[in-house]
């Protein structure tokens, strides 16, 4: 029983720290994701 409520737990903090990681770092808006020196949107 340890070993399952460990596992969840684990699963759990492994699931929150990746979405947070996702909304503040990987996704970006379309122009910041796109823009380079010579292209404007």
């Amino acid at each position: 029983m340890k070993a399952f409520l460990a596992g969840v737990i684990a699963a759990a903090a492994l699931a929150i720290a990746a979405a947070t990681i996702l909304d503040t770092e990987v996704q970006r808006s379309a122009t910041e994701h796109f823009q380079t020196e010579g292209v404007r949107l």
